[in-house]
């Protein structure tokens, strides 16, 4: 297999976090914790913003697209990690490893897009209230749910058609937990500047249109609600804003850290420990920032969990 190509049936060896079989245990415990909040939080917010009357505004349709790809992109990543916690040998199939990769960049570069665009929402609600109904209407809405997930699959097919274009060389140890861009290209045994160079290029471009959007947006309500008279009026557009700059700082400042430096600075342990955060810890804790922080769902919970009781 030196210096070729690997075939379909090929596999890559997955080396996973950790080693040691007693904190594979735990961190399987751990991990399978997480994931079950994961499923829970996010299918029950899916679930909650769809049979709700009240919750059927433009910012909640866009928070049920949030929690479903929050689900999808963990579940590319999670299962495989767990079945490894409890397998001696981690690997998986040359198209499982493909497919991998390309669900995964696809459902979170289209998490990347969508929280702009939750952000342009509350610079519509917030900024222009009255044609509010018009800037964010249900056609709109559904505009940029569709953009943000043309947009994620573009520059996953992109990335998976380079990356996996290359020949492969020696033992085919993928130092990662799943199969991740950076870690696959340090396998190859050809030039892979030109994938590295369109990985830099997709991934600066996206987070910085993303991230453009996100500061203007910003700036326009800071401005907006610093020319508020009212005291209560400056507090309630400021918690209108809370859930979803928090979830901004969290899934914006592990992705610039993980994808936007040069290859001379990645650590294994470090991106590792990192894409813990964004494809566990970030899933896990947006449905519970959305619910926690926000007396609408709160409300609806009630209200649905009434109902059922009822019946």
């Amino acid at each position: 297999m030196e210096g070729a190509n690997l075939s379909q049936g090929a596999e890559f060896e997955l080396l996973g976090l950790t080693s040691d079989p007693q904190l594979q245990t735990l961190l399987f415990v751990v991990f399978l914790g997480m994931y079950i909040i994961i499923l829970l939080g996010n299918l029950t917010m899916l679930l909650l913003i769809h049979v709700s009357a009240t919750l059927n505004t433009p910012m909640y349709t866009l928070l049920k697209s949030l929690s479903l790809l929050d689900f999808c992109y963990s579940s590319t990543v999670v299962p495989q990690t767990l079945v490894n916690f409890l397998v001696k040998r981690k690997v998986i199939s040359y198209l499982g490893c493909m497919a991998q990769l390309f669900f995964y960049a696809g459902f979170a570069t289209s998490e990347c897009y969508l929280i702009a665009a939750m952000a342009y929402d509350r610079y519509a609600v917030i900024c222009n209230p009255l044609l509010y109904a018009v800037t964010m209407s249900p056609e709109v809405c559904a505009s940029l749910i569709a953009g943000s997930y043309s947009a994620g699959f573009l520059n996953s097919l992109i990335h998976t058609s380079c990356i996996f274009s290359l020949k492969f060389c020696g033992a085919h140890v993928v130092t990662h937990f799943f199969c991740d861009g950076p870690p696959i290209l340090s396998l190859s045994c050809v030039d892979t500047s030109l994938c590295e160079i369109l990985l830099f290029i997709f991934a600066g471009f996206n987070l910085l249109s993303c991230t453009l959007t996100i500061l203007v947006s910003y700036l326009l309500i800071l401005i907006t609600i610093l020319r508020m008279n009212s005291t209560q009026g400056r507090f309630k557009a400021f918690s209108t804003c809370a859930s979803h700059l928090t979830v901004v700082c969290l899934f914006y400042g592990s992705t610039l850290f993980m994808y936007l430096r040069p290859r001379s600075s990645y650590s294994v342990a470090q991106d590792r420990r990192v894409a813990v955060i964004y494809t566990v810890v970030i899933p896990m804790l947006n449905p519970l920032i959305y619910s926690l922080r926000n007396k609408d769902v709160k409300e609806a919970l009630k209200n649905v969990w009434g109902r059922k009781i009822m019946q």
